[in-house]
């Protein structure tokens, strides 16, 4: 496009006083002001009246620019527009689109990851809960991915992130893949990324995470070595290893057994420890029903040389209904502070000085059916598999004690009993079981 100027002449435009404008024509300006500061205008008629519009300095902005923004200008303005007001429109949606470049380059995947556990942190039973989370995520998940933008974490980093404790540590691994993949539900849902969980494990096999040995079966005792095991518990001292005989007893879950409060049991009828169910297993503890579990006499035994234990005195199954009712809401396993319950490592250290209460250089006496050292979460997959195999008419009655959801929706909504009658007797032959072998005297040992 021609006009009234050209590149010398507006190069050549020397500052004055007092500001002055040369014309290109059509409406296209250069104004020279006493700085000596060269700046573009176009004048216009916008809604009938006359507006003059910036277009840029030289020589930012060319003469050739300029007459291009002008002529595109002019056209919005014959179309009836307004093109001051469009290109403030377009200021404000780039800038906004840095903004929010900026924020995202801003919401790493650490940031995130802390925002998430804040909030959740209301809802988790554990208060410690927090802080576990926080500390595997420090140590395993944010050295890769803690600087990344959320947006931006894909399956190969995540897999760089969780590779070497996967492999080396599964139980930690799968914990921290399933807490990635909570964090990036949770990016997904505030549309700080694309619903695409880069932690989804199925997703991550294929690309590459190696399948874990055994599968996610705890270690369990095969149950024709349990009357043993059990001879062998009665000589450990200390609380714990009477919450593990009570776990063993009820297959209940350890949790359910160390937070247990003398006011759960009841005497009235059948003596039943009844599980409150906010303590069951679920994340939603409101659908979740209280638990009732029959107490056989082995099991009320444990309740009284536990009350013994942690009261320091001496205590019977006959004295139990009066003692829980002045105990009321104390803790039946309670931690050294009173007013906790023992930790679930309370157990496990129990079950560890066991395995090593053994002739030196033999191998652990207490180890499943491959050879892997029992644990007590093992003992209800013990008594699953002791109901199967001589009593697979009771397999309902063992869900039911075990307290498993039923898989079908609608059936739950209607079946709504917890067997409690035919449980009774099951649980009474477990015990029996359980306490079948002889009892060790004093200075001898159990044999592996």
């Amino acid at each position: 496009m021609a006009g009234n100027l050209d590149a010398k002449t507006v190069e050549a435009a020397k500052k004055r006083v007092a500001p002055y404008r040369l014309s290109d024509g059509e409406g296209l300006l250069l104004e020279v002001r006493p700085s000596g500061a060269r700046m573009w205008l176009v004048r216009l008629t916008v809604g009938g009246k006359r507006r003059d519009m910036g277009l840029g300095g030289y020589p930012a902005v060319s003469l050739k620019e300029a007459r291009e923004k002008a002529a595109a200008a002019r056209k919005i303005a014959a179309d009836g527009g307004d093109p001051i007001a469009e290109r403030e429109r377009l200021e404000r949606e780039r800038a906004e689109q840095r903004k929010a470049e900026a924020e995202a380059e801003a919401r790493t995947f650490r940031m995130v990851a802390l925002q998430f556990i804040k909030a959740e942190a209301h809802g988790w039973k554990n208060a410690r809960t927090a802080s576990i989370w926080e500390n595997s995520l420090e140590r395993w998940a944010f050295p890769e991915l803690g600087k990344m933008p959320v947006a931006a974490v894909d399956r190969a980093a995540v897999l760089r992130a969780v590779g070497e404790v996967w492999r080396t540590r599964p139980v930690t691994g799968r914990k921290v893949v399933r807490r990635i993949g909570a964090v990036l539900r949770y990016a997904a849902a505030h549309d700080w990324r694309a619903n695409d969980n880069a932690a989804d494990t199925r997703m991550l096999r294929h690309a590459g995470l190696p399948a874990l040995p055994g599968g996610r079966k705890q270690p369990s005792l095969p149950w024709a070595r349990l009357p043993a095991f059990m001879v062998a518990l009665d000589a450990m001292p200390g609380l714990g290893a009477l919450a593990l005989r009570l776990v063993v007893l009820t297959a209940l879950r350890s949790g359910e057994v160390r937070k247990a409060r003398w006011s759960w049991v009841s005497f009235d009828g059948v003596p039943t420890l009844t599980i409150p169910g906010e303590v069951m297993k679920g994340n939603k503890a409101g659908e979740v029903q209280p638990h009732r579990v029959p107490l056989s006499a082995a099991a009320l035994e444990a309740l009284a040389r536990a009350y013994a234990e942690a009261n320091g005195t001496t205590a019977t199954v006959a004295e139990l209904p009066i003692l829980a009712t002045l105990a009321r809401d104390a803790l039946i396993f309670p931690s050294a502070k009173r007013t906790t319950p023992l930790s679930d490592m309370a157990l496990s250290a129990v079950m560890r000085r066991m395995n090593a209460d053994k002739p030196e250089d033999a191998p652990a006496p207490w180890r499943d059916a491959d050879g892997r050292v029992a644990v007590p979460h093992g003992f209800r997959a013990t008594f699953s598999t002791w109901v199967d195999d001589t009593r697979p008419h009771e397999r309902e009655a063992a869900e039911k004690a075990l307290a498993h959801e039923v898989g079908n929706k609608v059936s739950a909504a209607y079946r709504r009993s917890d067997l409690f009658d035919r449980r009774q007797p099951l649980m009474r032959d477990w015990a029996e079981h359980c306490e079948s072998a002889p009892k060790r005297k004093a200075g001898t040992r159990t044999a592996a």
